[in-house]
């Protein structure tokens, strides 16, 4: 049925329609719907309450009155959510940009998942509080490491600032959760966990010499190649027997760093963001990478380099323990297993590796961390000129 009107029987602004009737007002110039109504008796009280708000000067039209009414319910759906809600958001955007490591994710989720959620999952975002989030991390910061009996400290607080830092600031960006602007306390601060080595952080080729003979037999390739090759712990747990190839020519003899054992996912991932290369493996290493491979790495290409009496890949935690005992063994018990990695690129600039070479090698993309290592080229520089200048007579 389409719109009809009987004259002289309905007041001005309501017709009937469809068996009911709509009602209309004009206000300011402009025509507004005020609804459909079963009874006239319902439709002339509506015009009658919309014409005094029109005359006190508080009408709202119906429409504007809608949105309003649709734009708190977005806001209050907006604001119901939680910190947990947008970290599954934020690490799935993550997850989808090409650029970003995915070791880098592993460990975020890792952080969110232990330490973030657990406590501060459910808080909404719109009630996260710059004191909720600094009495979150100083708990953090209380716990024991339990890597480390009796350290004073542990690594977690520092890590899981970061974590949330990222987190929070990305929801202030976007405006998840109607969370417009965040003050994030001052964050712990990454301090040693581990003791200082008295000694420093280099060692001698005969230090590692004896780190690599107290190391069980299957396990005694890791501490050279972390060495010599400059290798994180991670990127030689997930080396395979197809990554040393030529090892026959010890002018074509090559490592290929593909990617790294992550702990914290339980999984092989791609190593740190700019760390694939290839690099030389130095003629002295060879013997040693043919006999381990004989006799521990199994004959497929994707066999662990690395593994353990059935063939199943070393853990971190295994190797972590044994890496350990040698060291003490060797005498050097506060030398960390990465200080291997900075040995050897340390020896590598006292070549007079050049800063380009430095960061091939190390799998570094800041330019920074590797100048440090430069700085063992110029000490190595000025060592040299002083020998030169006690042979010169003027």
């Amino acid at each position: 049925m389409g719109t009809s009107q009987t004259k002289g029987q309905l007041p001005q602004g309501i017709v009937r329609f469809r068996d009911r009737y709509r009602v209309r007002m004009n206000h300011d110039g402009k025509t507004h719907s005020l609804g459909v109504y079963d009874t006239l008796t319902d439709a002339k009280a509506a015009l009658s309450i919309a014409r005094a708000d029109a005359a006190r000067g508080i009408f709202i039209p119906p429409a504007a009155r809608r949105a309003a009414h649709q734009a708190e319910a977005e806001r209050q759906a907006a604001e119901s959510m939680t910190l947990r809600e947008w970290s599954e958001k934020w690490l799935a955007a993550l997850e989808a940009n090409p650029e970003r490591s995915g070791g880098t994710i592993v460990a975020y989720r890792s952080v969110l998942k232990n330490h973030i959620v657990p406590q501060l999952g459910e808080v909404r975002l719109v009630d996260l509080t710059t004191e909720r989030v600094a009495e979150h991390l100083a708990a953090l910061a209380r716990l024991p490491s339990k890597r480390h009996a009796g350290a004073r400290r542990n690594g977690i607080a520092p890590n899981t600032a970061i974590v949330l830092r990222s987190c929070i600031n990305a929801a202030v960006k976007t405006g998840a959760g109607g969370l417009t602007a965040f003050t994030f306390p001052e964050a712990p601060k990454h301090r040693r966990v581990r003791p200082e080595d008295e000694q420093g952080d280099v060692a001698t080729p005969d230090e590692v010499r004896a780190f690599t003979e107290a190391m069980p037999e299957h396990l005694r390739l890791a501490v050279p190649l972390a060495a010599w090759c400059a290798l994180r712990m991670g990127e030689v747990l997930g080396l395979q027997r197809r990554d040393l190839q030529h090892l026959e020519d010890p002018l074509r003899a090559t490592l290929h760093v593909r990617r790294q054992w992550n702990s914290q996912a339980g999984a092989l991932t791609p190593p740190k963001a700019g760390s694939v290369r290839s690099i030389a493996i130095p003629a002295a290493l060879l013997p040693l990478l043919v006999t381990h491979l004989d006799r521990y790495t199994g004959p497929k290409p994707t066999d662990p380099v690395l593994c353990g009496p059935r063939g199943a890949r070393v853990s971190q935690s295994t190797l972590d323990r044994y890496w350990r005992e040698s060291r003490d063994t060797a005498g050097r018990p506060s030398f960390h297993f990465h200080n291997l990695r900075h040995t050897g690129l340390s020896a590598y600039a006292v070549q007079g590796a050049t800063l380009a070479e430095l960061l091939h090698r190390g799998g570094h993309t800041d330019v920074t961390v590797a100048l440090r290592y430069q700085h063992a080229t110029a000490a190595r520089d000025r060592a040299l000129t002083e020998r030169l200048s006690r042979e010169i007579s003027l």
